[in-house]
């Protein structure tokens, strides 16, 4: 008696259709799907070719290396209509490595958003936006140095107090780094009058607690204070580089407590949520309800909020005016301390 063989059922043709047009809207204008595809799946260009035009099927472990490459969420592959929303995150407890491989996905992902003609991101920031967390070097080095100390629990930062050297200055290179990306991509911002509270509290536990120099730690108020003047030029101007020729930067007054982190991102017809959680860490996706969603409220929030980049100079003025004299208040405290 013949035994009958349990055979896959094939993919159906809506769905290995509806995969490759997410496959082109995630490559960079000029990249050929084939070849990419080729590359990452070590076929030859004319297998990949049969796999566009639908002769060949793609195997479940293909879409899910073409996926986890291109940030393609299965919600999106098979049409999720669902309450349920699939999200990706990268694991960063305890590890000094992850953390490396989190920085360098930060990185990367920005590398991506400027190569779009439209790439442009939203960022409702009840702290500090984490890009400006890598303004400059000293600045870099302690808040890559409170993260791991303090949030992540990385061993070797647990019985170590700050100083320059502490953060090995790999790590602290591809953060800067992906600072100086995250100018090169258009961004609209809202802001509350708070945001940069959270940033100095750190810098004033870790001074009262003995972990950080009263020197360091003013320095590093002096840094702070340097990267709102540059928040506020960028306001001013309407752009985050002299050299822009059109307006990359928009910032938004909220009177609102925002109560989270949120970063909403357009590339070309791709639309990407990331919702912070951990402190820091952020859930990924691009289920098309959810990013809908998403950005229905900020442009709620930036409805209800003021404009203060290029117009509102009255409105930019008093806004900048009481975050400097938060800095400078939590400076004469640690100098007089």
């Amino acid at each position: 008696m013949a035994v009958k063989k349990n055979i896959a059922p094939k993919l159906e043709n809506s769905v290995q259709d509806n995969f490759i047009h997410r496959l082109k809207k995630a490559l960079p204008p000029g990249v050929g799907l084939s070849e990419e595809m080729a590359d990452v799946l070590g076929i030859s260009i004319d297998s990949a070719y049969r796999r566009l035009r639908g002769e060949t099927e793609f195997t479940i472990h293909e879409i899910y290396h073409l996926s986890k490459k291109y940030g393609i969420s299965v919600d999106e592959v098979f049409s999720n209509k669902s309450d349920t929303v699939t999200f990706a995150y990268t694991k960063l407890t305890d590890s000094a490595i992850n953390f490396e491989t989190y920085l360098n996905r930060l990185t990367g992902h920005l590398n991506t958003i400027k190569k779009f003609e439209n790439g442009r991101i939203f960022y409702v920031a009840e702290e500090t936006p984490i890009f400006y967390s890598f303004f400059s070097p000293k600045f870099t080095n302690f808040k890559l140095f409170y993260w791991q100390r303090s949030v992540l629990n990385v061993a070797e930062y647990q019985q170590t107090n700050f100083g320059w050297d502490v953060v090995p200055q790999k790590l602290i290179d591809i953060a800067h780094n992906s600072f100086k990306e995250y100018m090169e991509v258009p961004s609209s911002e809202v802001w509350t009058s708070e945001t940069v509270l959270t940033g100095l509290k750190q810098i004033k536990f870790y001074y009262d607690s003995g972990i950080l120099k009263k020197e360091y730690a003013l320095e590093l108020l002096a840094e702070n204070r340097k990267m709102i003047e540059m928040v506020q030029e960028n306001a001013a101007a309407g752009r985050k580089n002299i050299s822009d020729a059109k307006e990359t930067f928009q910032l938004y007054h909220s009177d609102v407590v925002l109560g989270t982190n949120c970063i909403y991102i357009v590339m070309g017809d791709l639309k990407y949520s990331y919702i912070t959680f951990n402190t820091l860490n952020s859930l990924t996706t691009n289920n098309p309800e959810f990013c809908e969603e998403t950005e229905h409220w900020m442009r709620n929030l930036e409805r209800k909020s003021i404009l203060i980049s290029g117009v509102g100079e009255k409105q930019r003025y008093q806004f900048f005016s009481r975050i400097f004299n938060y800095v400078d208040e939590y400076m004469e405290r640690i100098k007089n301390s």
